[in-house]
């Protein structure tokens, strides 16, 4: 046996450790029970689930089965990433409204008349082999096939299962942590419905395999249209656009088809008017070279606002055009960014990052965005280099602030057309309050650094 290894007053450390164990052990119900018993340690208990589980499976035990139609080249395509990325419907040309080549074959073409549905070539292809995808009520028909105007195009839909109940108990836990996280509904009725969307999660369903999206906690927090909707009920909830994993903010979303189409429409056409909020670095100003045309005669914008016009290299579809307006609503000096600028964002078409990069090229890029930063460190040192002599100087950027909030942008709100009454109709969700606590910071500091300052 090894020696027991003592201390100078001769008390073995093995018996320190085992009765530091027993202490620790003594400890557990006392410590669990002042826990549960704190108001102050809310974060530490689970949210009661049990009324939002009966909820998410009531759109399961509710649902019908129903069919889709289409009709090709007259009903819109419903919306996808980019504004105009779509043909448009009202064209029979070969090519879109954008010069690009339109393909009509079958399994391509049902994979955008049904995204959220089908989405792929290949999802389309194996609804076609099942029997699930029809042209013009014909089962299993090649599916090369070019469709014609007027084709109707019918998707079968199976019944949604809901999840096993250990992968339900998953999806409780997810939903659980997003509620904690923001997820609550802005507006509903029985066509419609605004979400807030909190950051770190995609927002359509199997963006990713790997994880759950806003879209699957979304039958956990509505109520399935009433039986009047009859079979234009969606079986599930539906967002009708996207917001970027690290952004958060209102999403419109669909409970019925029809209202899915129109939604989509409204995308497609650019007449969903939406507005985002956002922090970014430095001061933007109408000298600088993207920020030089003020749309003061623009009724739809107010008035001090500025068009950003830049184009965005889109991977596999080059420069496409990208215009955005930006309105500054308040700026503070900052002791490590120079200046912190709140400003109202306002997209008037639809690229990926577009607001993202449209700040960067102003060299104001939005805080915590780590991937466009080096950009909006660039666009600085080329507005320093065009700089003339006696001109503010224009300082670099310092660091990336990571893990500190994560990105200040967040949808605050989107005015369209309701779908089945015609009203228009703006929501609107207020701003995060990781914005206020920044913006507060900055101020009290300026104070301090006003008190400590040595008089003149």
């Amino acid at each position: 046996h090894n020696p027991v290894m003592t201390t100078k007053n001769g008390i073995g450390r093995t018996h320190i450790a085992a009765f530091t164990t027993a202490l620790v052990l003594l400890s557990l119900p006392f410590l669990a029970n002042s826990f549960s018993a704190n108001p102050n340690h809310s974060s530490l208990k689970l949210p009661d689930l049990s009324k939002t589980e009966s909820r998410f499976l009531s759109w399961y035990d509710s649902a019908a089965p129903i069919a889709l139609e289409h009709v090709a080249l007259q009903d819109p395509l419903p919306y996808q990433e980019d504004s105009d990325q779509l043909a448009s419907s009202n064209s029979d040309d070969e090519n879109d409204d954008n010069g690009r080549q339109l393909d009509r074959r079958l399994v391509t073409y049902a994979a955008k008349a049904f995204p959220d549905e089908l989405g792929s070539k290949n999802r389309a292809e194996k609804a076609l082999k099942r029997g699930e995808l029809l042209l013009n009520n014909i089962e299993r028909v090649e599916g090369c096939r070019r469709i014609k105007r007027g084709d109707i195009l019918t998707l079968k839909q199976s019944l949604p299962l809901p999840p096993p109940e250990k992968k339900l108990q998953a999806r409780m836990n997810f939903i659980g942590h997003m509620l904690e996280n923001g997820l609550r509904t802005l507006y509903e009725d029985d066509d419609i419905a605004a979400v807030y969307k909190p950051s770190g999660v995609h927002t359509k369903h199997a963006s990713n395999f790997r994880y759950l999206a806003f879209e699957d906690a979304l039958p956990a927090i509505l109520t399935p249209p009433s039986s009047q909707i009859g079979s234009d009920r969606l079986p599930l909830p539906i967002a009708v656009h996207r917001l970027d994993v690290r952004v958060c903010g209102l999403v419109l979303v669909a409970k019925t088809r029809s209202a899915m189409i129109s939604l989509s429409n409204q995308f497609e056409y650019r007449r969903v008017h939406k507005r985002y909020e956002a922090l970014v670095i430095g001061r933007p100003e109408p000298s600088q070279p993207s920020l030089n045309k003020e749309t003061e005669d623009d009724d739809d914008v107010e008035k001090g606002s500025f068009l950003i016009d830049e184009p965005i290299n889109v991977e596999g579809r080059g420069l496409l055009n990208a215009q955005t307006t930006l309105r500054v609503l308040s700026t503070i000096d900052h002791l490590h960014w120079g200046a912190l600028s709140h400003v109202d964002l306002r997209p008037k078409t639809g690229r990926t990052h577009q607001l993202r990069i449209h700040c960067a090229g102003l060299g104001c890029p939005i805080v915590g965005d780590d991937l466009y930063w080096k950009m909006g460190d660039d666009s600085r040192q080329q507005q320093r280099n065009g700089k003339n002599v006696g001109e503010e100087e224009i300082v670099p950027l310092p660091s990336v602030r990571k893990g500190q909030g994560g990105l200040y942008l967040q949808s605050v709100g989107a005015t369209f057309v309701h779908p089945r009454t015609g009203v228009e109709m703006t929501i609107e969700a207020p701003v995060a309050n990781k914005f206020n606590m920044l913006l507060g910071r900055a101020r009290r500091a300026n104070e301090y650094d006003t008190k400590t300052a040595p008089a003149a």
